[in-house]
């Protein structure tokens, strides 16, 4: 007869617990946390909003050093540009069309003003006038290297070898080239301003989602369960980071790392970059909901370990069975808590025999939590083999009077031929001292079954 029995307990408890539970939120912390978030996002916002303000004084300013002929052209088109929607994808084409309608405009106008013109010197010099006033705009005021590289030092060596042209007499190739190359320009300019916009859209949704989620995690770090009981609503309260072994503080940081390469490292960050932050940040709700149902998993099943003990102790000691010592397992190491896991009981009984109970969690596949109980005998007289079969007997009675389980006590693997239970299970300085054990998990076979509450 085997000196250490094992079984597996009762589900029913565990689930009505956990399908009962109602969470206590705090609206106002909840408020509060995503005021100061989104503080903090509409403060960036709000700097690049003003950034595009002064784009656009800039570009005001630039307008007015063009040629009188086409200040009021420029005007409008800019105007038009500016009231797209440009967080709508479908508005590049209607972007697009514009560019087009722009560009016909000006090579009429500029076809009307080459009739009317009769120094050509001065029409070709008042083309690459225009074009070199709008690229000046675009070298001072825009982010062309982020949205557009190269582009514009092309547009300049195209403007160097117009004017080279101009100063050998070229007149009128120099017109022809000055016309598209500040159709071009202007081109250039709306292109990169439109990325621009497009760009702060994307931004301003992704670093506000990210903003929005950390506040959601910072109210986590805590939460609150209510529970109905026999005997009246019960509240816990939980540490989520405790009881989810750090995946709290994983998830903020993670999040709390992209909000900084946002804010941090904006200018490095292409369209692409800000389109995948956006869905990455959308499952997040979802992990941090998981991640606080597997700490309220975990904390049921560490309060049920504990009715679990004192049910076994009121019984046992109608058997003559006291209480001499307990340790949740690693609690030294674990800042005296070891909640997590297994809780060993140390028990003697009159006649001097030692019984250590061991109520352990586990995992099942499909990510709850599962206890089990385990026994292991230490009789006073090492020879007395029957023992084990009288212990088990009466301790397999005992957990079916309280409900906890239906099943027979098996032998705990490896011990099968033993009289006494390990020797090492009797060491509880040994057992607080010891690394916490990670949840084991039980095989996918495994019917789940677990305790109901006293």
């Amino acid at each position: 007869m085997s000196g250490e029995k094992e079984v597996r307990l009762r589900e029913g408890e565990y689930r009505r617990l956990m399908n009962a539970a109602r969470k206590v939120e705090s609206q106002q912390n909840r408020a509060s946390a995503l005021e100061a978030q989104l503080g903090e996002a509409r403060r960036r916002i709000a700097a690049q909003q003003q950034a595009a303000q002064q784009r656009q004084r800039a570009l005001d300013q630039t307008i007015s050093q063009l040629s009188t002929e086409v200040q009021a052209q420029a005007r409008a088109f800019q105007t038009r540009l500016a009231g797209l929607d440009l967080t709508m994808a479908a508005q590049r084409q209607e972007y697009l069309n514009l560019i087009n309608e722009q560009a016909e405009q000006v090579q009429r106008q500029f076809n009307d003003l080459a009739a009317q013109r009769r120094n050509a010197l001065q029409a070709a010099d008042r083309c690459l006038g225009d074009a070199g006033v709008i690229l000046d705009h675009i070298a001072r005021h825009q982010r062309h290297e982020q949205f557009a590289p190269c582009a514009l030092d092309g547009l300049r060596a195209e403007l160097a070898q117009s004017q080279a042209n101009l100063d050998v007499g070229h007149e009128q190739a120099a017109i022809a080239t000055g016309q598209a190359l500040y159709r071009n320009a202007l081109k250039l300019q709306a292109e990169i301003e439109y990325r621009q916009q497009e760009w702060d859209a994307w931004y301003h949704e992704a670093l506000t989602a990210l903003r929005a989620q950390l506040a959601a995690v910072e109210v986590q770090q805590t939460a609150r369960w209510v529970f109905d009981t026999d005997q009246g609503a019960l509240e816990l309260d939980a540490e989520i980071d405790y009881w989810s072994d750090g995946a709290l503080s994983a998830l903020k940081g993670r999040i709390s790392e992209s909000v900084q390469r946002l804010e941090q490292h904006a200018v490095c960050l292409t369209l692409a970059d800000l389109k995948a932050s956006v869905e990455a940040s959308q499952p997040l709700q979802a992990e941090l909901e998981q991640l606080v149902t597997r700490a309220k998993e975990r904390l049921i099943a560490s309060q049920l370990r504990a009715n679990i003990a004192e049910d076994l102790l009121n019984e046992l000691a109608a058997e003559g069975w006291r209480l001499e010592e307990d340790a949740w397992h690693g609690q030294d190491a674990d800042a005296g808590k070891g909640w997590k896991s297994a809780y060993h009981l140390k028990l003697r009984d009159q006649a001097g025999d030692e019984m250590i109970t061991i109520i352990l969690p586990e995992e099942t596949p499909l990510g709850s939590i599962e206890n089990r109980v385990q026994f292991a005998y230490y009789p006073k007289d090492n020879n007395d083999a029957r023992f084990a079969a009288r212990q088990t007997e009466r301790l397999g009675l005992t957990l079916a009077r309280l409900g906890l389980t239906q099943e027979g006590l098996q032998c705990v693997p490896g011990h099968e031929r033993t009289i006494r239970g390990d020797e090492a299970r009797r060491d509880f300085e040994q057992v607080r001292a010891s690394a916490p054990q990670p949840t084991a998990q039980s095989a996918p076979q495994d019917t789940p079954v677990h305790p109901r509450r006293s």
